[in-house]
């Protein structure tokens, strides 16, 4: 007998991946998707579609009615103000977790998808525990961190519930790092100056597999990332061998990297929407690592089945020259 999934954030990068991942594991697949969303992807493989958002009580009540799993992936990943952050990551997420304890029959389980910046980076480049006490360093983070605790109401209530960290996310259909890619292949590797800041990341298809994952694994909170960790020079590296380039290494100064992401952030509201860069992703790129400690996440993700870094950026590479992004 299937399973069904509620996913919310499906029509975006990681949803479209987890719903692909779910149909083909044979799980009913449901998507709570915008009025401006794209369900192309979504239509094609079937999904149960429910019009609504995360401000709407009805279309929430309607999504996880009968649900087995509720995977909650939406989120404002670049907002104008905290206040806007902290509507849909915060409050969203709050409106999720109720209209699951509402329901019924109720949803086992509920999954969240989090983000390194809720947890906060490394301090002294040791890999942050899960069990640390959270210090995020941004408007975003803080959002994801407060959404983490709006989750747990619907744990309090006897929903089982699955907390997911995971760090950058790259791979085909990411428009994050395109700007990055496309740098490098006119041979130029900007990086901030100093220290060499490691990072770890993960193939968008494998935390979708980890998200399948966390249906059935134990309750509790995870990072996931692949086992390796490179420097932001040494993945302008790997992405300079996908593209068959030698990228010459460019440090900025932070002050530099600071000033670029306000001017950034200004030109985007400018032309009417926030961009990819701004100056939260500046303070993020500026953090001393980003590195947390994977203990427990093999059951999520085993290391031996993470994406290589090297295929992982090849390929990746190779999706955007096939849709003409490259």
């Amino acid at each position: 007998m299937s399973r069904t999934a509620l996913i919310t954030g499906a029509t975006g990068f990681v949803g479209g991946h987890l719903a692909e991942r779910l149909a083909a594991e044979g799980w009913a697949v449901r998507a709570l998707v915008r009025p401006t969303g794209d369900a192309t992807r979504l239509q094609a493989l079937g999904a149960e579609l429910v019009p609504g958002a995360l401000d709407d009580p009805a279309a929430l009540a309607a999504g996880v009615a009968g649900a087995d799993t509720v995977f909650h992936l939406a989120a404002a990943t670049t907002a104008p103000d905290e206040e806007a952050y902290r509507r849909v990551n915060a409050e969203g997420t709050l409106n999720l977790a109720r209209a699951v304890v509402g329901a019924e029959p109720r949803p086992r389980r509920l999954v969240y998808l989090s983000s390194y910046a809720a947890c906060g980076p490394a301090p002294n480049g040791h890999p942050r525990r899960m069990d640390e006490p959270p210090a995020p360093v941004t408007a975003y983070g803080r959002s994801k961190l407060a959404g983490e605790e709006a989750a747990r109401e619907a744990a309090a209530a006897g929903v089982e519930l699955v907390v997911v960290r995971a760090p950058v996310v790259y791979g085909p259909g990411d428009r994050a790092f395109l700007p990055y890619y496309r740098l490098v292949q006119r041979s130029l590797a900007p990086v901030p100056g100093g220290a060499e800041r490691p990072m770890q990341i993960v193939h968008v298809r494998d935390l979708a597999r980890a998200l399948v994952r966390a249906a059935d694994a134990a309750p509790g909170t995870y990072a996931v990332a692949g086992p390796r960790t490179p420097t932001m020079a040494e993945l302008g590296v790997e992405i300079g061998r996908a593209l068959g380039t030698r990228p010459r290494r460019i440090p900025l100064p932070p002050g530099l990297v600071r000033a670029a992401g306000a001017f950034a952030e200004r030109f985007g509201h400018v032309m009417g929407g926030a961009g990819v860069f701004g100056r939260e992703k500046a303070e993020e790129m500026l953090a001393e690592a980003w590195v947390c400690d994977l203990a427990g996440s093999e059951v999520l993700l085993p290391p031996e089945e993470a994406t290589p870094l090297a295929e992982g950026t090849a390929e990746t590479a190779r999706w955007y020259r096939t849709q003409g992004w490259l």
